[in-house]
């Protein structure tokens, strides 16, 4: 990690969001890679301390996400701010004006919520179409009147998918796929799969939009024509949990491996299985296919500016929420008035209308 080059990007997102963390608590994770610059982030925008969840995973274990994220708090002069929590049960937890939805502190359930004092607020570091029940009990928040809030990744100073399209472009040429010149299938929906339609394009591919309706793909027999007759397919859908590329449903993968045996499948999102795919002789990458509703690659993946703005930009959503905590009497009232003051902000569909 360039740590001289990730401090100027923090104080720049921190100067760009105005984030101003002075005498709040934030609870946030202790995790590994660039993820692990999240306190300093919260540190360095003046939050009064800094308390960190962590366990092992598939990226590192507790032990060395610790040691990232201690070593950086060093490094950064402010071990004395940043704390690792031995336990989700930790009485500090009740000191935390301010909880981020981050792996390590998800789920966030009824037990970590029943810990939290009646003035936290929670910003989620996603937009709340990705919203999934399993990590947030938002009733729950609801019922005990903690605001909820998402942020909003379109906002121009942040453009977070756009940065989707910079990683299909990453994982496409470390698999020998020049992108220019080259026909490409991508295979999805929402804004993800826009985005990384635009960006290919404008690095020089032909692009074969597939789109990926609320039922599935809509003609399937025309979409694995479109498939077959390209170089590779980025499969990128966050929304429908049907089958994608599987031997149970989606795209017919023998019939892409007898007519195009050479096409490579780049998985973001979506279901996909891999071992069947790869059963068959069709080059994949990454190394491993995320469940439905996840990612397989994040955008830290291009590099660690694209963490850095999204995660300063929830932070600063949150310190919003906590500015008003004391002024209005609901969570619902803190909500909307964060809405119509913060452009980072962003409601939940049906609800904050």
């Amino acid at each position: 990690m360039n740590i001289d080059r990730c401090h100027r990007l923090v104080r720049n997102a921190i100067d760009t969001f105005a984030l101003d963390l002075s005498g709040m608590i934030v609870l946030t994770e202790a995790a590994s890679g660039f993820y692990a610059l999240t306190p300093v982030i919260a540190a360095l925008a003046g939050a009064e301390k800094v308390f960190c969840l962590t366990r092992d995973s598939a990226y590192a274990t507790a032990t060395d996400a610790i040691s990232q994220t201690t070593e950086l708090a060093q490094k950064s002069g402010l071990a004395d701010r940043i704390e690792i929590l031995p336990t989700r049960t930790d009485r500090r937890i009740t000191d935390a004006d301010i909880v981020t939805n981050l792996g390590f502190v998800r789920p966030i359930d009824p037990p970590l919520i029943a810990r939290l004092h009646p003035q936290a607020v929670v910003p989620l570091m996603w937009e709340t179409w990705e919203y999934r029940a399993a990590d947030l009990d938002l009733q729950c928040c609801r019922n005990k009147d903690i605001p909820v809030l998402g942020t909003n990744e379109h906002h121009p100073d942040l453009q977070t998918f756009r940065y989707v399209g910079w990683l299909a472009a990453k994982l496409l040429l470390s698999a020998d796929i020049e992108i220019m010149g080259v026909r490409i299938a991508v295979l999805g929906s929402g804004p993800m799969a826009a985005h990384t339609a635009t960006v290919l394009h404008e690095c020089g591919a032909d692009v074969v939009a597939i789109e990926v309706a609320a039922t599935g793909i809509d003609d399937v027999e025309h979409a694995i024509d479109k498939i077959i007759d390209s170089d590779a397919t980025v499969v990128v859908e966050h929304q429908y949990m049907g089958a994608l590329f599987s031997d149970d449903g989606g795209i017919d993968s023998l019939r892409l491996s007898r007519h195009n045996p050479g096409h490579v499948v780049v998985h973001i999102c979506g279901r996909a299985d891999r071992r069947h795919l790869t059963e068959l002789g069709i080059r994949c990458t990454p190394e491993a296919f995320a469940a439905p509703g996840r990612m397989s690659v994040t955008t830290d993946y291009v590099g660690p500016k694209p963490l850095i703005d999204l995660h300063t930009a929830g932070l600063k959503v949150g310190a919003e929420m906590a500015a008003r905590r004391s002024q209005f009497q609901t969570s619902f009232e803190v909500e909307m008035d964060v809405l119509r003051c913060c452009t980072l902000a962003h409601g939940f569909s049906g609800y904050h209308n």
